[in-house]
């Protein structure tokens, strides 16, 4: 399995135009993930609240670290390559 990353358009018809580079692609089977960038009525101030209130809204513990390094300290579970 191999991912490529392109942008491309969509024709008159409704098909979607790959690069030259991509001819060996014809006739496999593909996964399209279509991000449409020309999003009607795109306000990027009210896009940042939206990100950030559904951030606010997460209700999980934060992490702590110091926590983390010392358990990882005390678990010593590096195996001995050579004796």
């Amino acid at each position: 399995m191999r991912t490529y990353q392109l942008e491309s358009f969509v024709n008159e018809e409704g098909v979607i135009v790959l690069p030259d580079e991509m001819r060996g692609l014809q006739r496999h089977r593909v996964k399209l993930i279509i991000l449409d960038l020309e999003e009607k009525d795109f306000d990027p101030v009210e896009h940042l609240d939206r990100i950030t209130g559904e951030y606010a809204e997460l209700d999980e513990d934060d992490l702590n670290i110091e926590s983390i390094y010392t358990q990882r300290e005390k678990a010593d579970e590096r195996e001995i390559m050579f004796d």
